[in-house]
């Protein structure tokens, strides 16, 4: 005949106000204390809320993902907008100069049309 094993036996799982005031004392002071959180959750979550507490896991997961690329490439984006109005800035200023000349050669062109009615 087969020896019985003694296994261990889960406790039932706990009231969300009363987890709370657990809380404190599963934790501890020391060090071990996300693991002792972990195994706490664990133990006082059902499989579809398990399910459920792991989707929303991976959609924060991948929404921090997300948020972090857009910030990244904002960041990036600025950076490169401002190292290019530096470079542009010479040529901003030549084209300034040449539009004014432009703009006077225009205005003797017209002097000289007039003389010559």
């Amino acid at each position: 005949m087969r020896s019985k094993k003694k296994t261990k036996k889960l406790p039932a799982a706990v009231p969300a106000e009363t987890a709370l005031e657990l809380l404190p004392m599963v934790l501890g002071n020391d060090r071990s204390g996300e693991q002792k959180l972990l195994r706490f959750v664990l133990s006082n979550v059902n499989a579809a809320n398990l399910k459920r507490l792991a989707a929303v896991a991976v959609a924060g997961g991948v929404a921090v993902s997300l948020v972090g690329n857009w910030l990244h490439n904002r960041v990036y984006r600025a950076a490169v907008a401002r190292e290019l109005k530096k470079q542009l800035a010479p040529v901003n200023k030549k084209l300034d100069e040449l539009e004014k000349q432009n703009e006077e050669l225009k205005k003797q062109n017209e002097q000289l049309k007039k003389q010559l009615r």
